[in-house]
């Protein structure tokens, strides 16, 4: 830590010293001799034009800029109207300040003998739904991915997992030249596309594919970052080759491979490690957490259950628990065939390996039925294995005849293949901690495969008539579910006269399932007024699934599993059918757009239990508005508000009233007369980003209430096991909300601050209680209770890139949770943590790095309070002539105090959590970069003394009022 206050010393001091520079003047009319107000001003580099300070006139004319340390620079002045002007100037130490006095801009058309005309890119342009970055403008070491350019955007946050969050909002797609690169996942492009082949980055608020057909904004809007590559770079080869090994057998090797070509890109790339770097998004992962009690109940892994708060949740260490060894491997391929016809398609497998080891303590309030405190506190240790091997194909297929038609078909396919083992041996106490209620060991082992087949055919006409369209949506699947579960355990109950009981299971399950489902949807737009739509829409839905649960117990005469458990078999023939018509009122200003509408759903549910001979029928009808509102106040200034009503149906497992004991701890019972759940989701947005100053603020509030949740209705027998049923209730909500300030700082190049802070409010009602009857086996005695859950975070992040010598940041955070229930007193408890990251560019191709995360958590129970110092660091060396090799040394958790821990707290519980992780390992690794691009294309605009022609299409710069072109 002496180390890191050195470091943050000398930044302090050089920073101190940058500010001791200036560059001030008067921008006036060259005829007239009047001021020129809010004109743009930038200061650049002279060496490769990338902005150093920005700058706008006040009412007099008047511009200062300060901070920029020695060397030659350019100063580029525009204005609407005006030609843009250029200026050499060098600032050094012995003329650290520099006065231009009076400079003359002339209208367009008259020359200009003092200055130079060029084309520059601004570092940002803002547009309606997008904000577009310039990649030259934020430098990257050498051979950087794009995951390290997208780091230093301003309002851009990559998480250590690599998640991406722009905005405060997470992004769910990443796009090359607008086209996909393997399926959705926003990883597969971010972490492993170099950064030196991006032109620009657009960070865009993405509509659905049937609003930017008919350009009226249907409201469906997802956070999306598309890569535009330069020019040059769309043509030729790349990709890298890496290898290494290191301490206790640990390995990693990946190779990338991409050809691109005018009109088309093929990728590929492949790997396999045993350090939990995945590189990409786990999808379609086999799930055993549902129907066979891998989750549940502090459930082998502590899942929340539905209708709960989860107030805790920090992981804190490498974010990941267990260790995995994963291989993988795929292939993406984008073709232009002409402007009418354009396929993506792409085939990813991954074959992932996962030991897990957890212990966990949690603590259950419960009262019986005079009201006297039974709460019981439940410890468990468990071992787990995951094994999953996933192939999954994506296409996508456009074709346009016309300008009128168009067609987007998008056919995936997956197959899912698991094994997974889990080994649990709990305790359960009194309220004191110290008699011992229950306790057993209990072993599942499951195996399952899934294929899956599903696809949209999307066709849309657009009239003569403008605004007059027409679209219909098909949409279809099938998938089927096998899986076979041995279910072992050995348990053992004191009993309060102090006897012992003993419970033995031996048995194995078989379940399988089919499930079809087909849907239309179609949508018609009618221009009724200027500016105005009438939008009809219709959806059809029919899903059809068959399911079957044979259980078998042991035979100790055979040694088989071949004894039939007909009260814990079953099958079931279920059949869902909504309906959903819509009217809306579509507004399209130019500043402004809404809509207002009305929307009727009905929902039709059969299921037939083919064991009993019995069918239970469900229908509901629902009305719902749909409000859509959106106001641009200025060019980067937009609010957004949405309110949206959806229904969620039961699941199968949910409505089957069938026990599932395969942990016998938590025995959970499904409920036939389950009704759908009903969601009132209101969303408020501002955004506004100055695309001068480099300074923005994002925020967003969002508030979501239910009627008819889906929550566990929970019992006690009194001997520490627990029955469980779905049943709705009423009253839950939930509110939450983020603000993000965006200040660069002044005087220090490519330097922002970043303030964040982040606030929910939930309350949820849920059912818990005690049972005294020997075991109920409905819990009907559970009592109402209600959850209040309060999160407030505060984070503050610090970036900061000087040329290309070196770059780092620093984040701070104090999170605060308080949870109050009417089974438990209020809970409070605090989190800090603060992070470092830097790297350096040496002289001879060196570069070191390192990153700290220093966490602490408080107000947990004993063992799980911590202060955690997690020390990673690398030195790099490039070789070959052209940097083309890269030798690495790096070390992960030098200190070894990595851990995971988490703090979930419910409705009549409170549980923490402590998972076995990836610990301290030395690696060496080799890297390989290979680039052959064609000749470089020259930019067509003229170029500054010094500098290079940027070649920005329509004269680039900077527009009047301070907003750049």
């Amino acid at each position: 830590m002496k180390k890191i206050a050195l470091i943050i010393s000398c930044v302090l001091c050089a920073a101190v010293s940058f500010g001791q520079t200036q560059v001030k003047g008067k921008l006036v009319d060259k005829d007239s001799k009047e001021p020129m107000p809010a004109a743009a001003v930038a200061l650049l580099k002279s060496s490769d034009s990338s902005v150093v300070q920005t700058a706008i006139t006040d009412n007099n004319g008047n511009f200062t800029m300060s901070g920029m340390g020695n060397g030659s620079f350019r100063i580029f002045v525009t204005f609407l109207g005006y030609k843009p002007i250029y200026r050499a100037i060098t600032i050094s130490s012995d003329k650290p300040q520099q006065d231009l006095g009076t400079v003359n801009i002339s209208r367009k058309g008259l020359a200009l003998n003092e200055v130079e005309i060029v084309q520059e890119k601004p570092p940002v342009v803002v547009k309606q739904d997008t904000l577009e970055f310039n990649a030259g403008s934020f430098k990257t070491r050498e051979n950087a991915m794009v995951e390290d350019l997208v780091k230093k955007l301003p309002g851009v946050q990559v998480d250590k997992d690599g998640t991406v969050t722009a905005q405060g909002q997470q992004v769910t797609r990443v796009l090359v030249d607008g086209k996909p690169f393997f399926g959705t996942d926003p990883k597969m492009a971010t972490k492993n596309l170099p950064a030196d082949i991006v032109d620009k980055v657009q960070i865009i608020d993405r509509k659905s594919d049937q609003a930017q057909f008919t350009g009226i904004d249907d409201g469906n809007i997802e956070k999306a970052i598309n890569i535009v590559l330069k020019p040059e770079k769309r043509k030729g080869y790349f990709g890298r080759a890496q290898a290494g090994y290191g301490t206790d057998d640990h390995f990693m090797a990946n190779v990338t491979a991409n050809r691109f070509r005018e009109n088309q890109q093929l990728s590929f790339l492949g790997g396999g490690n045993n350090v939990n770097n995945l590189g990409y998004t786990p999808q379609d992962v086999f799930n055993f957490t549902n129907g066979n009690g891998s989750g549940g109940r502090g459930g082998f892994g502590g899942s929340v259950r539905s209708g709960s708060v989860n107030a805790g949740g920090l992981s804190i260490g490498s974010g990941g628990s267990g260790i995995t060894r994963n291989w993988n491997g795929g292939l993406n391929f984008n073709q232009d065939f002409n402007t009418k016809l354009k396929l993506n398609a792409s085939y990813f497998y991954n074959d992932s390996k996962t030991n897990t080891a957890q212990t966990s303590s949690t603590q259950y309030f419960l009262k019986d039925e005079n009201g006297k405190d039974s709460s019981y506190f439940y410890d468990a240790k468990n071992k787990g294995l995951n094994e999953n091997a996933n192939h999954r194909v994506d296409m996508r297929l456009e074709y346009a005849p016309d300008s009128m038609n168009s067609v987007i078909f998008t056919p995936t396919f997956t197959y899912n293949k698991a094994h997974n083992e889990n080994d649990n041996t709990y305790q359960s106490f009194d309220t004191s901690h110290t008699r011992l209620l229950n306790g057993g060991a209990v072993n599942n082992i499951n195996e399952g495969t899934s294929p899956n087949i599903s696809g949209n055919l999307l066709f849309r006409h657009r009239f003569a008539k403008q605004g007059r369209t027409f679209s219909a949506n098909f949409s279809g699947g099938y998938n089927t579910n096998d899986r076979t579960a041995l279910n072992l355990s050995n348990n053992q109950y004191i009993l309060k006269s102090g006897d012992y009981a003993y419970d033995t299971i031996q048995q194995r399950n078989i379940q399988h399932s089919e499930n079809n489902n087909e849907g239309v949807r179609l949508n018609y737009t009618e221009p009724i007024f200027k500016n105005r739509y009438l939008e009809l829409a219709y959806n059809y839905n029919t899903s059809h699934n068959v399911s079957s649960r044979n259980t078998f117990d042991y035979n100790p005469a055979s040694g088989n599993y071949d004894l039939h458990n007909d009260s814990l078999s079953n099958a079931f023939d279920n059949t869902t059918t909504t309906q959903m018509g819509s009217l809306n009122i579509r507004t399209q200003k130019l500043k402004y757009g809404y809509t207002i509408g009305i929307s009727v759903q009905e929902n039709d549910q059969q299921s037939r239990n083919v064991t009993k001979d019995s069918t239970v029928h469900l229908r509901t009808v629902n009305f719902f508005p749909v409000a859509l509102f959106n106001y641009n106040f200025a060019k980067g200034k937009r609010f957004q508000f949405t309110y949206r009503g959806s229904t969620t149906q039961p699941t199968l497992s949910q409505l089957q009233p069938v026990p599932d004991n395969s942990n016998p701890q938590y025995i959970q019972l499904g409920n036939p007369d389950l009704k759908p759940t009903f969601t009132h989701t209101i969303q408020a947005r501002y955004n506004s980003f100055n695309q001068v100053t480099m300074s923005g603020f994002f925020s967003n509030v969002n508030a979501t209430f239910n009627q008819n949740q889906i929550v566990s209705k929970t019992v006690n027998d009194g001997q520490g096991r627990q029955i469980s049923q779905p049943v709705n209730v009423n009253g839950n909500y939930n509110l939450s909300g983020f603000m993000t300030n965006i200040i660069p700082v002044k005087g220090l190049e490519q330097s922002h601050l970043n303030l964040s802070t982040n606030a929910s409010y939930g309350q949820n009602h849920s059912f818990a209680g005690n049972v005294v009857a020997n075991g109920a086996t409905i819990p009907n005695e559970a009592a109402l209770s209600t959850t209040k859950t309060m999160n407030l975070k505060e984070n503050v992040r610090f970036d900061w890139s000087y040329k290309e010598l070196f770059d780092f940041f620093t984040s701070g955070s104090v999170n605060w949770n308080n949870t109050a229930s009417t089974l438990q007193n209020a809970t409070n408890y605090f989190d800090y943590e603060f992070t470092f990251d830097f790297n350096v560019n040496l002289p001879l191709g060196f570069i070191i790095g390192s990153d700290v995360d220093y966490t602490v958590t408080t107000g947990r129970s004993a063992g799980y309070n911590q202060h955690i110092t997690m020390l990673n660091g690398f030195v790099s060396k490039s070789v070959f002539k052209k940097k083309q090799g890269l030798i690495k040394l790096q070390g992960f958790d030098l200190l070894r105090q990595n851990v995971s821990i988490s703090r979930t707290v419910n409705e009549n519980y409170i549980q923490d959590v402590n998972n076995m992780v990836l610990q301290r390992y030395f690696m060496i690794s080799f890297t390989y970069f290979l680039n052959k691009f064609g000749q470089q294309q020259q930019s067509q605009g003229p170029r500054g003394p010094g500098g290079r022609g940027m070649g920005f299409p329509g004269g680039g710069g900077f527009r009047r009022g301070g907003g750049m072109m």
